[in-house]
Parts: structure tokens; sequence; C-alpha cells
């Protein structure tokens, strides 16, 4: 079966800086002195986890001395954000509430919380000798409850940060189980029925003696991750990985500005690609950061199409000449001519034309008299164009470049290439490998200019795009 790939925005292209594609800011309106972590996209804004004080009489504490996590709430409001609120009195209590994952619909709710009932704490209960796990919670239409635990939950190893693939079928999270491979390990489970199955250790690609954590699968099929055991710039770094031929690759590693030499992780994608946010303490305590793309969103763009200078002559209203020697003809005003009434012309290439029906005294070869004339301008489609070749092979380099694109409607400045597989170029010219086999639509974007330093989003007077697909062979 032939892989189709229709990707409308894109990931961090390999050799280019992912400064020049994201922008990456503070969420100052969330952030505190206390740690704001484990964001997650849910309607217009995010559920996350905080440590801050949230009530006058605590009774527990995590080790470090820190008060526990409960989930917060705060939407999306233009450029700000609301004050953060409790995500939901029900799930708050005086132990820790923390990373959330969301089913699709956003009925279903798993979170990772301490095994022990609230009622059983005692005073001052240092929380971490008290076992983490993950709990499947509905909303109840007002609220949520807590239907079940997840069955492979443990009172005596730790259980949590759930990821849920977007048709809810697999379940990513990471846990100190027995049998791993040292700390904390990536596991997956997959929904069967009512249940889910044992869960499966993800292998040593993914998992290292040291710890992976905050697992976050995006549906264009990559798991993003944290770790400290491969190839990071500081501490936690945040890496990805995908299945090939039925096995996870080597983790690629993000570069800055999403990585730094401090801890960086709880990283989440929007489906559309273009924005997220992740949690890092690279300015001192752990905070919440979102990223968006500086590359512009280019929908519905039309297959570009080619120049076709060939047009249809007739004249209404003409006179019959059958019966005599006289004869219409069409000067097509590039040295052609054709006698018909109708005729059909194809141009060599643009220009101004002036076309004339003449009548013909088919004796004589001379003009009897001119019928009509007509002006003719004759230009390129206006279009962003893309000239590279139509097949190449897996691994094959090959050249594209947007020389030949016609905009009259503004003054192009910057040029935005898509390949589809996930990469994306910019400049007038490119170069592009694919690894994989299958039909990619390239997309080329125009612009007239830049957004504003401070926007989250990309704002342009004057933008067009056009696509054409590419065909890669093994």
């Amino acid at each position: 079966m032939k892989r189709i790939f229709y990707i409308l925005l894109i990931f961090i292209s390999a050799g280019l800086s992912a400064q020049q594609h994201y922008r990456v800011k503070s969420l100052k309106d969330i952030n505190t002195d206390a740690d704001e972590i484990a964001p997650m996209i849910y309607k217009n804004g995010i559920v996350f986890s905080s440590n801050k004080k949230s009530s006058v009489l605590v009774s527990a504490y995590n080790l470090d001395g820190s008060y526990p996590y409960n989930l917060y709430f705060s939407e999306k409001k233009g450029r700000k954000w609301s004050r953060p609120s409790i995500f939901s009195q029900s799930l708050t209590s005086r132990t820790n509430e923390m990373a959330a994952a969301f089913s699709s619909d956003e009925n279903t709710l798993f979170i990772t919380r301490n095994h022990m009932a609230e009622s059983s704490l005692s005073t001052l209960q240092k929380l971490d000798s008290i076992k983490l796990g993950i709990f499947e919670c509905k909303f109840g239409g007002s609220d949520w409850v807590v239907s079940e635990d997840f069955y492979f939950n443990d009172t005596e190893y730790m259980v949590g940060y759930p990821s849920i693939s977007p048709d809810g079928n697999l379940m990513f999270f990471a846990s100190k189980a027995p049998g791993g491979y040292g700390g904390y390990d990536i596991y997956v489970s997959e929904k069967r029925g009512v249940s889910w199955s044992d869960p499966e250790n993800l292998g040593p690609s993914i998992n290292t003696a040291e710890n992976e954590v905050f697992p976050f699968y995006h549906e264009n099929g990559r798991l993003y991750f944290s770790s400290r055991g491969h190839n990071t710039i500081g501490n936690l770094d945040i890496f990805y990985s995908e299945k090939r031929n039925g096995n996870w690759i080597t983790p690629i590693n993000l570069p800055r500005p999403f990585n730094s030499r401090q801890n960086d992780f709880g990283y989440v994608l929007s489906a559309q690609m273009d924005t997220g946010y992740f949690a890092s303490n690279r300015r001192g305590s752990d905070d919440i950061y979102m990223f968006a793309s500086a590359f512009p969103a280019f929908t519905a763009c039309p297959y570009q199409e080619d120049e076709n200078y060939c047009y249809y002559f007739e004249e209404t209203g003409s006179m019959d000449l059958d019966t005599t020697s006289l004869k219409y003809e069409w000067d097509f005003g590039d040295g052609n001519k054709v006698r018909n009434i109708q005729a059909e012309h194809c141009y060599e290439d643009v220009g101004f034309y002036m076309v004339s029906l003449n009548v013909i005294d088919t004796l004589t070869g001379e003009v009897y008299f001119s019928e009509a004339t007509y002006d003719l301008l004759i230009e390129k489609l206006e279009q962003p164009y893309i000239t590279s070749v139509d097949t190449v092979r897996v691994n094959e380099r090959f050249d594209l470049d947007g020389n030949l694109s016609v905009i009259r409607s503004f003054e192009p400045k910057d040029y935005f290439w898509d390949f589809g597989d996930g990469n994306i170029e910019t400049g007038i010219e490119a170069t592009h490998t694919y690894t994989s086999p299958g039909e990619y639509y390239i997309r080329l974007g125009i612009t007239d200019g830049e957004s504003e330093e401070d926007s989250d989003e990309f704002k342009l007077d004057g933008r067009k795009c056009a696509q054409k697909m590419i065909r890669v062979m093994e």
C-alpha cells in the first residue's frame, strides 16, 4: 500500500537552527517561585502541575520539603493567560496529583498520584515514601471522578507520567518496575477491550541505566521523552524517537532552545505541530515554557499549475463566407496564421500580442477587410512555483528552487519549504533527502514580511503557497 504524507506543519529540519523556526518564552502569567511542570494541552489552555502552597493547612510534604503537586488550569486569552485555578476540586487532595494525560475527546483523564488515601495520611507524612501510580478519571458532567487505578500499579515501585495515543489504544508511561535497565524506564501498554495489555519495556534503544521520563506520544508517530542517559547537552534533555521497520530508532536530541544545560522535560506538541510546551529549570525553579512556530502556517495550498499559453479563438456574429472566395484568417500576432472562423493556437512565451481576424481574398491573398482586432496580454500565472524532479530515490539528495515563482500582489521577501516529511527549510533555493519511500507533498510558501517580535503567531499582510507531489522510490 502506498503511503501519502500530507503534513501542514512540521518539526525541526536537520542542519537548521531551531531558533530560526521557533520562539520560546516563559509563561510569566503562570510560573511562580514554586515548581510548575508537566503541561498538557486542554481546550483553549493547559493543565499543569504545581507545588505552590494551595492551603493554609499542609500536613504532607515531599522528601525535599516541597508541598504536594496539584493540578491547575490556565486559559490562553490572546497573548495573556488567565490566573491559574485548581483544575478539579474532586481530584485535589493532600497527596501529589500531577502529570496528566487526556483522551482525544477530553472525557477521560489519566493522572499520576500517590497510592495512599488522603484519610490515611499521618501528620507531616513524607509523600516520597508512598509510591506513585496512574489513575483513570472520568468527567461526570460537572467534575472529574476517579474510576479506577491502572492495573500495573504497584505499591512497591513508582508508576506514572502517562501519555495516551490519539486513538486511545496505547498508553506510554514511566516506571521503576523491577527488570528494567536502571532508573525510570518507559513502557507501553495496549488497550484491549476494557483492559490493558501487559506493559512492554521499550528496550535499550530508548531506555538506559539513567532515568527516562515524561513520555509524550504524538499523532505524527514520534515519541518524545526526557532522559539523562543519552547524549545530553546538560542534565535531563528532551529527545524523540519513532519506529522504523518495527524498531525504535536511536533517540534524537532536540536542539536549543528546547534543551539547555539544565533539566528540560514534559514536552508536548499541538496536533497542528505549530505550538507546544515544556518545563525547564534553566532559570531556577521549574517553569513552563511555550514555543510557537516562526514558520508561517500555509493552509489550503493549491497544486501548482504548469504554464499553458494555448487559446481558442472564435468570433461570434461573423458572416457565412463558404460560398465566396473570401475566407476568414486569424493572425495571432506572433507570425502564425490560421484560415478558419475557429482556431486554436499555442504561444511559445509570454508577451503582448495583437490578434486580428481578417477576411482574405483567396484569389489574391490580400486582406479584403479586417473583421476584428484584439489586444492579448499573456502573463505567467501568479503562483509560487517549485522547480524540482518529480521522482527520486530514498537517500538521494536533490535540489529545489522557487526562482520561477511569480508574485504580483506583494513584494516577495521570505520563502518557506515544507517537504511533507516533518522537515522544513527557508530560502529561495533548497536541497532535501527523503529517508523513506512514499508520496510526499512539497509546499512552497512565500510571504512579504515577518511577524511581530513578541507575537505567538505569524501576522502577514501577504502570503501565497503552492504544492506539488514527489514520488520517492526504494
